[in-house]
């Protein structure tokens, strides 16, 4: 049966596939755009069957020494048959012993993923607001807009705080935003930075990268103040210290998947500054 099947990389003509499977999963955050950004700045692959239909896929997105597994579904027709493991140990073989692999479980996918040798290491804590109450605390900071001349200090910041290098998707991303706001403080020196991009289903933030949790929410509310409709934000589990001030500002915690890395292998040196991913399956 499996003879049937073919694994291939994914390009942008099967960006309709993508967008079917990503609505049967439920995931509502992806539209055209956001899959055509996902292959443009990742390996995706998926099986086909014999009348060329994408019934499965994952991306595998590299940054350096770190690389990150999103986007796995499989057609719920053809679940149970090996495909997601198939396909998890296909990207597991695209990366190098020196590499360090994570990516956000879902329930269903845990039991995939320990299998094939992921080990729980943190979290994503995925809240959701539908009705934004903006914050008045003042910090000793000035807020603008980005411009091109910010972007050498905003991808050194996000790579200390990330650690891995994605420059390149993020200046993309940055095209594609609603917002990126700059953080300087009172000296002029680059000290964080944020994003809001419009998804079919949310405003979504993030990245955030800031010195501290107060000071990630100023540029939260900055970023949200005076929005309409539902938003969205994943935070690393490590930055609980930014729940109350999310809470503040009418937001719920509605889930926290594990995040989990492959062969104990342990994430690159951060420097404690990322309060919000781009996203489960980008990190």
């Amino acid at each position: 049966m499996h003879s049937a099947f073919e694994l291939i990389q994914l390009t942008e003509k099967h960006v309709p596939g993508l967008l079917r499977l990503s609505r049967q999963a439920g995931w509502p955050d992806y539209g055209e755009r956001e899959l055509l950004l996902l292959v443009k700045h990742g390996r995706l692959f998926g099986y086909q069957n014999s009348q060329g239909d994408v019934i499965s896929c994952i991306g595998l997105f590299s940054y350096g020494r770190l690389a990150s597994i999103g986007l796995v579904i499989v057609d719920s027709e053809y679940k149970r048959r090996g495909l997601g493991r198939r396909m998890v140990n296909a990207c597991i073989s695209q990366v190098d012993e020196n590499t360090a692999i994570m990516l956000c479980a879902t329930k269903e996918g845990l039991p995939l993923y320990e299998k094939s040798g992921f080990q729980t290491a943190g979290s994503i804590r995925k809240y959701s607001c539908q009705s934004f109450n903006p914050i008045t605390k003042q910090h000793d900071i000035e807020l603008t807009s980005f411009t091109e001349k910010d972007l050498p200090e905003l991808t050194a910041a996000d790579q200390a705080a990330f650690g891995g290098d994605r420059a390149a998707l993020l200046h993309q991303l940055i095209s594609q935003s609603g917002e990126c706001i700059i953080a300087r403080n009172m000296e002029g020196e680059f000290i964080g930075y944020g994003l809001s991009v419009q998804t079919p289903a949310n405003l979504k933030l993030g990245p955030i990268i800031a010195p501290s949790p107060g000071l990630a929410a100023g540029l939260i509310n900055r970023l949200a103040a005076g929005k309409q409709g539902p938003m969205r934000i994943d935070v690393p589990g490590d930055a609980a210290s930014l729940h109350d001030s999310l809470e503040a500002m009418g937001f719920h915690l509605d889930d926290e998947p594990p995040l989990m890395m492959y062969q104990k292998k342990t994430l690159p040196v951060r420097n404690g500054q990322l309060f919000a991913v781009i996203s489960q399956a980008l990190g």
